[in-house]
């Protein structure tokens, strides 16, 4: 058993190692190449732990070999288009200057339904706003608006609006995140006075963050029932 465990441990860092080598990305974002590689470094890893008997070795080489040519595949697709367009394929429009390419969708075998679930998902419920729907290589749909269609920003209407940062974590858990401050001009004195205005105690809070405006949004703990 104890063996057992130790081999688990070994083969689940090894795993994702493997995996943060390759780079980020969730599973819905991964190109047939990387999710390919993704399934045979997750089969590999399996086999070790059916059989205690089998070297370490046998799992760990073949998975070097993956992570190794998912690099080099990927070092390569970047340097050459043809190359990439032929692992990855390329971006399809199924919808183009609001009309839908049925040609397109019929190769991608792609029904009327799965596209307009995949547009509802980027919040877009009327076919009829939609002017271009294009189905990346990773299998995602990115859609454009028709002009008309879409909201007005400040700069059509001639607006100075005030650039913000992107709100960072102050209080986590009820303890301050001390590695963010000094960004956006915040020091745990500031944090303090923004959580004494509050009218909770730092324990009390499960999250707070902050701009550069010192715009403060909190979340505070659920109390709980005795």
């Amino acid at each position: 058993m104890s063996i057992t465990f130790i081999r688990a441990i070994i083969i689940y860092i090894a795993v994702i190692v493997s995996l943060r080598i390759m780079g980020k990305r969730q599973i819905g974002e991964l190109t047939p190449h990387e999710l390919v590689i993704t399934i045979l470094v997750s089969q590999v890893a399996i086999i070790p732990l059916q059989d205690n008997g089998m070297p370490l070795a046998n799992m760990v080489v073949p998975i070097l070999i993956f992570v190794s040519l998912e690099i080099a595949v990927s070092a390569i697709s970047m340097k050459s288009l043809a190359f990439r367009n032929l692992i990855q394929g390329k971006p399809i429009f199924v919808i183009r200057n609001g009309k839908l390419d049925e040609k397109q969708m019929r190769r991608l075998r792609l029904t009327i339904d799965d596209l307009t679930d995949a547009i509802r998902e980027k919040g877009f419920f009327d076919l009829s706003t939609v002017r271009d729907a294009v189905i990346e290589t990773n299998g995602t749909v990115s859609v454009l608006q028709k002009s008309e269609e879409s909201p007005v920003t400040p700069k059509q209407l001639s607006l100075s609006v005030e650039e913000q940062s992107t709100p960072v974590p102050i209080v986590t858990d009820g303890k301050p995140a001390e590695e963010y401050f000094g960004k956006n001009e915040i020091s745990l004195s500031k944090i303090e006075q923004f959580v004494k205005k509050s009218g909770k105690e730092m324990p009390q809070i499960m999250l707070l963050t902050a701009d550069s405006a010192g715009n403060i949004f909190i979340i505070p703990k659920r109390e709980e029932t005795k």
